[in-house]
């Protein structure tokens, strides 16, 4: 079941049921009532909490958002100050092409499938960071995971692509779904995360292979964190 959401009527979505759901890089696709799809594009300053315990009508006009109903006892529960934008409601009249203009999903990329990527890569002429956060090339990856994925290929962040050797051009390719198949398998959690990681020593600064300072470039407008070091 759903509750109001953002920009959205409240009678839109009030009382409807999931009758379906799926994932495709950031993008939530909610099946309602088997006629329409709420579609939620996830990141920025959006948050998620799973609560249990049934829904109370004080707990839902003290926290507006969108309340996701698993069961009577298990809710999902999203909020942010841009929730309404991240939303769209879409049936067979609704303009879609948002969609068309996505990248593969990375963690449906089987390791022999990389030929599209590749493909892909040949044509880019920017930063390996702005790549890797164009969702035109891969959808769904954020700052930190593209950080991650530039440091285990140990390349800088600000190299560009034409710069690339073969070799560093399959290195870069590899570690996109190796590194976001073993973050989705801790859960995101940085305790859980290989000691081999960036992620887990952006607060402490220190390289895990060499021990160095960490530092940071602007590339694109955005600080990325990188081995002066050990990424070349």
């Amino acid at each position: 079941m759903l509750s109001e959401a953002g920009g959205l009527a409240e009678d839109a979505l009030q009382g409807k049921e999931i009758s379906d759901i799926h994932r495709y890089g950031t993008q939530i696709f909610c099946e309602l009532d088997r006629r329409e799809i709420l579609a939620l594009q996830l990141g920025g300053e959006l948050t998620m909490e799973l609560e249990r315990g049934p829904a109370t009508e004080e707990a839902g006009e003290s926290r507006a958002g969108l309340e996701l109903a698993i069961n009577a006892h298990l809710r999902l529960r999203l909020q942010g100050t841009q929730l309404g934008t991240r939303l769209r409601l879409l049936d067979e009249t609704s303009d879609v092409d948002f969609l068309t203009k996505l990248g593969p999903d990375p963690l449906l990329v089987p390791a022999e499938g990389l030929a599209q990527l590749r493909e892909s890569l040949a044509r880019r002429r920017s930063a390996l960071r702005n790549v890797l956060l164009d969702d035109s090339f891969v959808t769904g990856i954020g700052p930190i995971w593209a950080d991650e994925i530039l440091f285990q290929a140990r390349l800088r962040p600000d190299r560009l692509v034409p710069s690339l050797s073969e070799e560093e051009r399959e290195r870069f390719l590899a570690q996109i779904p190796q590194v976001l198949q073993r973050a989705l398998r801790s859960q995101a959690k940085l305790p859980l995360l290989p000691k081999t990681f960036l992620t887990r020593h952006r607060e402490d600064g220190h390289c895990p292979s060499c021990g160095g300072a960490l530092a940071s470039v602007v590339v694109g407008g955005k600080a990325a964190l990188f081995c002066p070091a050990c990424q070349i």
